[in-house]
């Protein structure tokens, strides 16, 4: 026969249900039959030892909990009793003190109300995104301030932290992916850059950010001299360097910064590197919609993400070093890669393809720094 012990179990594991009940406002939810096991032990000893355990902590002997459905049964071993026939919780209030959950819910019910009050769209969400609302805290008033100033003033052009807000000036960052699902149900359409990910959140929603430098090589000493540049590496914002007078050049960007820091000479060539999946940096420059471009990167599943991610901006972009019979040539230098299942990205070519399933069905990794610069030299030239 069931204990209390595992009663109390079975209801604890029922409050994410319960509490899912609650925030779609059903009725039908309580009461609610719990599962068990209510065969008689052997003897009468033993019968009576466990129902009156069961009886002792059931909600008629301590006023909260579970609730016996009791059925007046003859036996010949047993003589004529009461015994358990189901076993019931009745409330969410039951299921919340058996729990030991009063306390989480009773802040659960103070959120719920004052989101649904300040913003009603917020419904769907909040079916599927609850307990989100414990990680909030006393945080939840002051995140609804945001939302409402960035609803009543959409794209702010200033820097979170410089918001007219009564609000830490690290509260927005520090919330950006709870914002970001917020904002794209209840900004209009044209506040919102789809363009840009959710991961670039200031250039998503308008915001003021801090711009990351790129690191930058001049691959062609010509080019140094049309910019009356006094080097040819350097590092700049990704809008100045959509200001540079840049013509005829081929652009090549490299996943890391020593293979930026080794190409070769390649006429009319401007390399970039460092970047990893910051290469998002680069997709705001103008004037590489109008030159070609190529990408090198890791033979890994990333690599070929962040290939494919630079392709969908500029479709002109070609791979190079990123090929079967690479990964053929330095199979022995690769490296087991991070485990990362990911379905194939639609922009690459066939071989890249070949490749991307390889390195994710192996779990393979290449590091480009492997490839011997007699390799990189004849692949550019």
């Amino acid at each position: 026969m069931i204990t209390p012990n595992e009663i109390q179990e079975k209801i604890a594991k029922l409050y994410p249900e319960a509490v899912d009940a609650w925030i779609r406002q059903e009725t039908t939810f309580f009461p609610r039959r719990i599962r068990a096991n209510l065969s008689l032990p052997a003897t009468q000893s033993e019968t009576i030892a466990c129902v009156e355990k069961l009886r002792g902590n059931a909600k008629e002997s301590i006023g909260y909990g579970y609730s016996i459905e009791w059925e007046q049964i003859r036996s010949r071993s047993k003589g004529e009793n009461r015994f358990p026939q189901a076993i019931y919780i009745e409330t969410l209030e039951d299921l919340l003190r058996v729990a030991g959950k009063v306390k989480e819910f009773r802040l659960l019910e103070k959120s719920v109300s004052t989101l649904r009050r300040r913003e009603p769209k917020l419904e769907p969400w909040l079916g599927a995104n609850w307990k989100k609302l414990f990680a909030i805290g006393s945080q939840l008033e002051l995140l609804l301030d945001v939302v409402a100033y960035l609803v009543e003033h959409p794209r702010p052009g200033c820097f979170p932290r410089e918001l007219p807000l009564k609000i830490p000036t690290k509260l927005v960052g520090q919330n950006q992916s709870l914002l970001s699902e917020w904002f794209d149900i209840l900004l209009p359409p044209h506040a919102i850059d789809f363009g840009c990910d959710r991961r670039n959140f200031a250039r998503r929603y308008g915001f003021q950010e801090v711009r990351d430098h790129v690191m930058m090589r001049i691959l062609d000493p010509q080019i140094v001299n049309e910019l009356r540049l006094p080097t040819a590496e350097l590092s700049l914002r990704p809008i100045d360097i959509d200001r540079l007078p840049i013509e005829n050049a081929k652009v090549i960007i490299v996943e890391n910064k020593v293979n930026l820091l080794t190409l070769p000479f390649v006429s009319r060539g401007i390399a970039f590197g460092g970047l990893g999946h910051g290469v998002t940096q680069l997709y705001s420059i103008g004037w590489f919609e109008r030159t070609s471009i190529r990408y090198w990167g890791d033979l890994d599943v990333e690599g070929f993400a962040i290939l494919a991610g630079v392709r969908r901006r500029f479709p002109q972009t070609e791979s190079f070093l990123m090929s079967t019979d690479v990964l053929h040539r330095y199979r022995t230098m690769a490296i087991e890669g991070r485990g990362r299942s990911m379905d194939l990205p639609g922009e690459l070519l066939p071989d890249e393809a070949e490749v991307f399933l390889a390195c994710r069905d192996n779990n393979l990794r290449l590091e480009q720094e492997h490839v011997t610069q007699e390799d990189v030299m004849n692949a550019l030239s």
